[in-house]
């Protein structure tokens, strides 16, 4: 068997192999390029209720919206969770901006109620992991280190493999030295093109 049969033969057996983690870092890939645009690990629910003012949640007292909303936090908190129909209190509450109380009732931003008292309202964001991007966009970062930091080393070395193998398992005009040489040109300066234009 000639050196290039044995390229085609491992580039096959290679790409074979390698299609599960393409599909995971091409869909992670996409994903993780918008995230200006939404929120790529969850799915992200806003609903507003219309609870009352301080002074109404509060059963009344002097002062104006912000000032009642201060003296009494505490109070104010179980009455913002009970006219919202949670049965838990937050883990933690505070003063986000001057008229925006934050209320957090889960680690993070997963899970949180901001009261706006000069309004009365309230915006209830709640956050879900999305099914399976979620995974695979956990495996793309490399989040979980340790082994699969060396899967990911792999899996690069074998996408080199491929591009290397591919190029030159081909021959003739559609080789190396033809079309597919121009199109191995066009392909280096995209990268270079966008950092020049950066």
């Amino acid at each position: 068997m000639g050196w290039r049969q044995t390229l085609v033969w491992l580039h096959r057996d290679l790409g074979f192999f390698g299609l599960g983690l393409t599909v995971v870092y091409a869909v992670s890939g996409v994903a993780v390029n918008h995230r200006e645009h939404w929120d790529y690990n969850h799915a992200v629910t806003r609903t507003v209720h219309e609870v009352g003012r301080p002074a109404v949640l509060l059963g009344g007292g002097a002062g104006t919206d912000g000032e009642l909303a201060r003296a009494r936090q505490a109070e104010l908190v179980t009455s913002l969770s009970r006219a919202l129909g949670r049965a838990e209190a937050p883990r933690k509450a505070f003063w986000r901006a001057p008229d925006r109380l934050g209320l957090f009732y889960a680690d993070g931003e997963t899970d949180v109620v901001d009261y706006t008292p000069s309004r009365g309202t309230a915006e209830w964001t709640r956050k879900t992991p999305r099914p399976v991007l979620r995974e695979f966009n956990m495996l793309h970062l490399n989040e979980r280190r340790q082994a699969w930091t060396y899967v990911a080393d792999g899996y690069a070395l074998v996408l080199l493999f491929l591009g290397v193998s591919g190029v030159l398992i081909v021959k003739g005009p559609k080789g190396l030295r033809g079309r597919g040489g121009m199109l191995a040109v066009a392909g280096v300066l995209v990268p270079l093109l966008a950092l020049w234009l950066g």
